[in-house]
């Protein structure tokens, strides 16, 4: 059956009786609208804005707090 199939699909004309099968259908193709493709994005995108502000904040009240020392308010 597996020989049938990829003489199928490589073009190849089977003998009569050999390949009778047809080869299996393609799984269907899906397409994702633009208006979910848009709505993906942007919520991606939030959400990286949001967790990526919260890991600065961190990263400069520490940064702040480790030279705060340093600065002279003079």
């Amino acid at each position: 059956m597996s020989d049938c199939l990829i003489k199928a699909f490589s073009g190849c004309a089977c003998p009569p009786g050999e390949c009778a099968e047809k080869p299996t259908t393609p799984a269907p193709v899906t397409f994702v609208s633009w208006r979910v493709q848009a709505i993906a994005c942007l919520t991606f995108g939030f959400l990286a804005a949001i967790v990526s502000a919260a890991w600065m904040e961190t990263q400069f009240k520490t940064w702040d707090l480790r030279n705060q020392e340093h600065v002279s308010w003079k």
